[in-house]
C-alpha cells in the first residue's frame, strides 16, 4: 500500500476551499462563516465540536472531510484517546464502514501529529488568522 502523505492532501484541499471561495463566493464564503460561527466555543468547547465533525465525517466517509477534521482535532488540543473515542461513537452509529475509516483516520492522526509540514502550515494558518 503507497502511504499516503496527509500534511500534503490536507493543504490540497485547503487550496481547493479557497479556490471554491473564489469561483463560487456567495455559497463559499458563506460555509466559511458557518464554520466559523459553529468553531466558536458555547456549551461544547471547540474541541469536543471538532470530535463531533470527525465523528460524523467517519459516518459519512468523506475522506477529505477526515484529513480536515482530524487536523481540527489536534489543532483543537485533542488527544489521540480523545479521537479513538470519537471513532468509537461513529463506530456505534454506523457499524462496519466506520470500522474501516476509523482505523483511516488513526494513520492520519499519527501522521499529521509527526509531520514538520502540518505543523509549519498550522503555523501558517494561526498567523493568517491572527490578520
Amino acid at each position: 500500500m503507497t502511504e499516503k502523505n496527509y500534511a500534503q492532501e490536507l493543504m490540497g484541499y485547503l487550496t481547493d476551499n479557497e479556490t471554491f471561495k473564489t469561483e463560487i463566493p456567495g455559497p463559499g464564503k458563506s460555509f466559511d462563516l458557518l464554520h466559523w460561527a459553529v468553531s466558536q466555543p458555547g456549551a461544547c468547547s471547540p474541541k469536543a465540536k471538532e470530535l463531533m465533525a470527525l465523528a460524523i465525517a467517519i459516518t459519512m466517509r468523506c475522506e477529505g472531510c477526515m484529513v480536515q477534521h482530524t487536523a481540527g482535532c489536534i489543532m483543537a488540543g485533542a488527544s489521540r484517546d480523545e479521537v479513538k473515542e470519537a471513532i468509537s461513537v461513529a463506530l456505534e452509529m454506523s457499524g462496519g464502514p466506520s470500522f474501516v475509516f476509523g482505523a483511516k483516520v488513526i494513520e492520519i492522526f499519527d501522521q499529521l501529529s509527526a509531520s514538520a509540514d502540518f505543523h509549519a502550515l498550522m503555523a501558517k494558518v494561526k498567523g493568517e488568522a491572527a490578520d
